[in-house]
């Protein structure tokens, strides 16, 4: 079966990124096809290029202001996790 896999704040890992892009490279093929690796991260020289080469890139803007960026997490968390 494919899992899921969140790996968070990347950038703050500098000295794993050459680690990261070698479990990277030697997923391929051979993983479930449902398998999805998801990386977060902020802009880094650090990052490797071939791992932002191979995947889907996504972007946020945070809202400006902090009122604007607390209403924004506030309105995202559903009601059963509070």
């Amino acid at each position: 079966r494919g899992g899921w896999v969140l790996l968070c704040n990347c950038h703050l890992a500098e000295s794993w990124m050459p680690e990261l892009e070698r479990i990277c490279e030697g997923i391929g093929a051979s993983c479930h096809r449902d398998f999805r690796m998801w990386l977060t991260a902020a802009p880094s020289s650090a990052f490797p290029v071939a791992i932002l080469q191979s995947g889907i890139k996504l972007t946020t803007e945070p809202p400006k202001g902090l009122r604007a960026n607390l209403q924004r997490t506030y309105l995202s968390l559903d009601s059963r996790a509070l």
